[in-house]
């Protein structure tokens, strides 16, 4: 992304970042993808349709969304939208991103001579910066296989020589861990005992491997010596019971054959914390507590022992990537992203960090800058990690079918496949007359939604940008359904086969029901604390969220719904609430144990579903006479109930993902 200067502001593409010496100011990507637009033709007039075209292809012409990204820009820039200094308005004819007002000009002329051995300094120090970056990723092309087993191998740590690569073989419960030497193939079996094994590390002079175990009764902390001159096990030892909480890391990183390094959770609280602990004196220390919305997920020792950077969910689809000093303690953050985090790793430089995000990978420098290494891959990627060399980077694919199934209350025995493919088909949401549904899937690596009608799947939205999309709405009269990216909705008309995209400045929110009196939709907001996620309605016409305050559990999904006067009804795991017409929260319902997992009302009468054991439980209460009406189904073994018919008379599953793991080597 590019890096370049607007008069005394700098722009950083790649951070959507315009900032000068005591101003900075953080814009949204498409607001950003309209600068560079008009930067790619500064001094030219740039029509409407042209820049529309540039940012937003594939969607239905609107001129209100190039309209508010120029008004964001302008509000970034501080500049007057009549006195403009920078984004020129031509009527009728479009914008033009100015090289200098007038002004400027002159001033530019008198320095142009003392300024131009400087400027010629810099590009040739900038262009000594850039090449290597260029050259370290631009040879990743080849994928070439690693896994030698038909059975699933999982969860590689390579050695600090690159010479042996540990793995996990085998269906989960049913595992072992092997090593691989990478010049002669030659594999040996580490473990005994058949288990679910993860997180494996080695030790810094290579001669053991740290990892965790699971089975149906503990968790274990366990290390394991090697003798690779005979390329033996030797002794396995535990290192810690696991008790009151769960190791959650990727990996275990193990400093100077003394110190492990990992992620834990609390089972109680489900809180996160970085840990070390100390091998010899079994004294585990708390390096950081995660807080308020902040969820560790991944952590990675760099080479020199000396940092652990870390991934961390921060927010709805934010990511961030934190680097602890370990010396001074201080924490430093390197960049927020989104569309998750599947694996982290440092460079053996210590200069760039190396992260798994789903379909791709991302070298991310210390100084912040992104840079996506390209292959052709549509897989879930998982901990790549380079070569000591850096010629080449290790990592797990994954290809995960989730399918969906249909049960009815007719006949609750029989289980119907409606969409099986060998993708992650889910999120199935039923029309409002409940004879068909649209569901998402990902195929090829893309987000897309489908129509399944009468057994028949129909591509409904493309999705040619891939956004992480977060629900989908139907209009009330199924011509239309909606679907939302974190900053942007999209109205999908399902006769032609359009879309029109309405960008809208408010933080991500989820899609839950259309409103029957407005044209709104009501969503769930994820609160500033990240704790809870309140109901807030979305307007359609000025493009505003008003939230309205809840309670709940830290990442629960709340049941939502509206009566057909619009009263908003949402629940946390045992509570059923309604906000009534003077804006206050009264609670409605409650439930005598902590399962609801759905809502839904019609007609004063409020069905709440309920998971418990190997049941649904369903109540009916009449909100008018309090009279209630309860019925349970036998729940699919290994399946999740996702969505129910509107009359409650079909029910719609996700079978349990069926995951197919390999270790493959990219050059």
């Amino acid at each position: 992304m590019a890096r370049y200067r607007i008069g005394k502001f700098a722009i950083d593409e790649s951070r959507c970042l315009i900032s000068s010496q005591d101003y900075e100011q953080i814009v949204e990507p498409k607001v950003m993808d309209v600068l560079h637009t008009l930067y790619l033709n500064k001094g030219e007039v740039v029509s409407q349709e042209v820049i529309f075209a540039k940012v937003w292809p594939n969607a239905t012409y609107n001129p209100s969304s190039v309209q508010r990204c120029i008004a964001l820009l302008r509000k970034a820039l501080q500049e007057d939208a009549k006195n403009p200094q920078f984004i020129i308005t031509h009527p009728k004819r479009g914008y033009s991103l100015e090289k200098a007002t007038q002004g400027q000009s002159k001033k530019l002329k008198a320095q142009h001579l003392r300024l131009l051995f400087v400027l010629l300094a810099s590009l040739i120090a900038i262009a000594w910066q850039l090449v290597p970056k260029q050259q370290d990723n631009a040879h990743f092309t080849q994928l070439m296989p690693l896994t030698s087993s038909e059975l699933n191998e999982a969860n590689l740590s390579l050695s600090h020589s690159g010479k042996y690569l540990a793995f996990v073989r085998g269906k989960k419960g049913s595992q072992q861990i092997w090593i691989k030497e990478l010049a002669t193939e030659r594999e040996v079996r580490l473990t005994k005992d058949a288990a679910s094994y993860y997180a494996l590390g080695w030790s810094t002079s290579d001669n053991a491997i740290a990892f965790a175990k699971s089975t149906e009764q503990k968790q274990y902390l366990n290390t394991i010596s090697i003798d690779l001159s005979n390329f033996q096990p030797l002794e396995q030892a535990t290192v810690s019971v696991l008790n009151d909480t769960v190791v959650t890391s990727h990996h275990i990183d193990w400093h100077a054959d003394k110190l492990l390094y990992y992620i834990e959770k609390d089972k109680l609280n489900n809180d996160t914390r970085l840990v070390s602990l100390n091998l010899e004196s079994k004294q585990k220390t708390h390096l950081l507590v995660a807080t308020q919305q902040d969820w560790l997920l991944v952590n990675a020792l760099s080479k020199d022992g000396r940092k652990v950077a870390m991934g961390i969910e921060a927010g709805q689809n934010k990511y961030r990537i934190d680097v602890l000093d370990l010396a001074s303690k201080k924490i430093q953050t390197i960049a927020i992203i989104e569309n998750g985090i599947q694996g982290l790793s440092w460079h053996p430089n210590n200069q760039a960090l190396l992260i798994s995000q789903r379909n791709q990978l991302v070298n991310l420098e210390l100084d912040g800058e992104l840079q996506l290494i390209s292959f052709n891959n549509y897989q879930i990627i998982r901990d790549a990690q380079y070569t000591p060399d850096s010629e080449a980077i290790m990592m797990e694919l994954v290809n995960v079918d989730v399918d969906i199934v249909s049960q009815t209350r007719a006949n609750p025995d029989t289980l119907t496949k409606l969409v099986d493919t060998s993708s992650i088909d889910f999120l199935p949401v039923f029309s409002p007359d409940s004879t068909k549904f649209v569901f998402e899937s990902h195929r090829f690596g893309l987000k897309q939604l489908f129509l399944y009608d009468n057994g028949k799947q129909t591509r409904i939205f493309a999705n040619p940008d891939n956004h992480e999309l977060f629900g989908i709405v139907w209009s009330l009269d199924a011509r239309q359904v909606y679907t939302a990216s974190k900053d942007t909705l999209f109205k999908i008309d399902l006769s032609s086969g359009t879309y029109e995209t309405i960008p809208h400045g408010n933080h991500s929110f989820y899609l839950r029901e259309m409103y029957h009196n407005e044209d709104a939709i009501l969503v769930s907001y994820r609160a500033e604390d990240g704790q809870t996620f309140h109901p807030a309605k979305f307007d359609l016409t000025s493009l505003t969220l008003t939230p309205f305050t809840g309670s709940g559990k830290r990442l629960s999904c709340y049941g939502m719904d509206l009566d057909e006067q619009d009263q908003i009804y949402f629940s946390n795991s045992n509570e059923v609430f309604r906000v009534n017409s003077r804006g206050d929260i009264e609670t409605v319902w409650q439930a005598a144990n902590n399962d609801i997992i759905g809502i839904s009302v019609s007609n004063q009468q409020l069905a709440v579903t309920m998971e418990h054991a190997d049941t649904i439980n369903f109540q009916r209460i009449d909100l008018a006479t309090s009279a209630t009406e309860s019925w349970q189904l036998t729940q699919p073994k290994q399946h999740m109930l996702i969505n129910s018919a509107h009359d409650l008379t079909e029910f719609l599953y996700l079978t349990e993902p069926n995951r197919t793991r390999k270790l493959v080597k990219l050059l």
